[in-house]
């Protein structure tokens, strides 16, 4: 029951209590209100009431176009939208002595400004969450902020106080329009490691967010491609990675990459998507021919036309033993256009490039890689002319190779 009309009905039946009774009342009340939970059940807008499990949070929307929060705890499991291009909603958190929390577990798209007051509740935005708000962020003093999602700003993200007075956590990236106050210092001092989590909004397509910045610089006009609820791995019986959406639009299939360094990624398989729907759709892949100790997958989603976008990497130990390994070409003298690398265990090629020892040329034939087994690729030197080369071959996990050869 929403903690006002419990307050009225009360009230109403009690009001010759004494004194003692009136304070009992306030303090179950304040119980209640702090205890408050409200949590998204489906997909669209923030204001429609039958998107949560109760009324839709906000005390109402002000004749500024402001929308007020105060201490109770939201969960947002879905895509929501709050406002629209043509019609802002601004939203104002109040100063609750930390009680509350603000979770993006999904999709959050707010278009107008947001400001959290000094001591109101955390914000948190989880490992698959993203909070898109078109127009500015403003953090008023004593604000934790924990994201290991993404924070997408396209106005002006600002953080107040000192560094003791507010913080930011988390493996997560904001991109912003610009940052004010100490915003951007504490961004980048947050647990990631990098030293460097603050960028602009030019930056997502770099990080392999370019849905999410064409759907930004397109105003928001279009929905985003594929809303994902989770991406998980498994080292039981091998490596098994699960992922689910919870709708999808023009979604042609996912390709799944792997890396043995955490750096360079290259595919290992594809699973078809499912083009446009709004049902949960669950998915699986299996790698059965992992290889090394550390192994990093991430998931690429493509759409239709070819539009892509990146989700979190996994970092998975395989549980397989660390082995000294190495490569061997043959022959080292070419007399039909091919060569083999093999190794005693089974490796990918990153890179084979050929240098001419007479003429200077540079050729790289990593496109010409064509692997025969797990321990073998063929390599084809069509493209070479006769001479003598120095060939550098190196593996994804970073097994080199150095060998001088002769072209016939």
């Amino acid at each position: 029951m929403n903690p006002q009309v419990y307050a009225t009905a009360y009230f109403c039946t009690n009001t010759t209590q004494n004194m003692k009774s009136t304070l009992a009342f306030v303090l179950v009340l304040t119980t209640l209100s702090c205890a408050f939970a409200q949590t998204t059940t489906t997909d669209g807008s923030w204001q429609v009431n039958g998107n949560w499990d109760a009324t839709y949070p906000g005390s109402g929307t002000d004749g500024d176009g402001t929308l007020n929060l105060d201490g109770e705890t939201l969960n947002f499991n879905n895509y929501i939208t709050l406002g629209s291009s043509a019609s802002n909603v601004n939203i104002n958190v109040a100063n609750s002595n930390f009680a509350g929390e603000f979770i993006v577990n999904d999709t959050l798209v707010i278009f107008g400004d947001v400001v959290f007051e000094n001591k109101a509740m955390e914000l948190t935005v989880t490992s698959n969450g993203v909070l898109i708000i078109f127009g500015d962020l403003t953090m008023n003093n004593k604000i934790s902020v924990d994201s290991d999602g993404v924070i997408v700003v396209t106005g002006t993200f600002t953080m107040s106080g000192s560094g003791a007075q507010n913080d930011y956590s988390g493996n997560g990236n904001v991109y912003a329009g610009g940052y004010g106050g100490n915003a951007e210092s504490e961004i980048d001092d947050s647990g990631d490691g990098s030293g460097d989590s603050s960028f602009l909004i030019d930056d997502l397509s770099d990080d392999g967010f370019g849905t999410i910045e064409e759907f930004v610089n397109g105003g928001g006009t279009t929905p985003l491609p594929v809303d994902l609820l989770y991406f998980k791995s498994s080292a039981k019986d091998g490596i098994k990675l699960s992922w689910a959406t919870a709708s999808e639009t023009n979604n042609a299939y996912f390709s799944i990459e792997r890396s043995e360094d955490g750096s360079y990624f290259y595919e290992i398989g594809k699973v078809n998507g499912n083009g446009n729907t709004n049902e949960v759709i669950e998915y699986e892949f299996a790698d059965k021919f992992a290889y090394a100790p550390i192994e990093y997958y991430r998931l690429k989603q493509v759409d239709f036309d070819g539009q892509h976008e990146y989700f979190e990497v996994q970092r998975v130990s395989t549980g397989l033993d660390a082995e000294e390994k190495s490569l061997t070409a043959y022959p080292t003298i070419v007399q039909n256009n091919v060569i083999s690398l093999s190794s005693t265990q089974p490796f990918i090629i990153k890179e084979v490039v050929f240098y001419n020892l007479s003429g200077g040329e540079t050729k790289d034939l990593s496109g010409n890689a064509s692997q025969q087994n797990m321990l073998s690729y063929n390599i084809n030197l069509a493209e070479l002319r006769k001479g003598v080369y120095l060939m550098k071959a190196q593996s994804t996990d970073g097994v080199d190779l150095t060998t001088r050869i002769i072209v016939k």
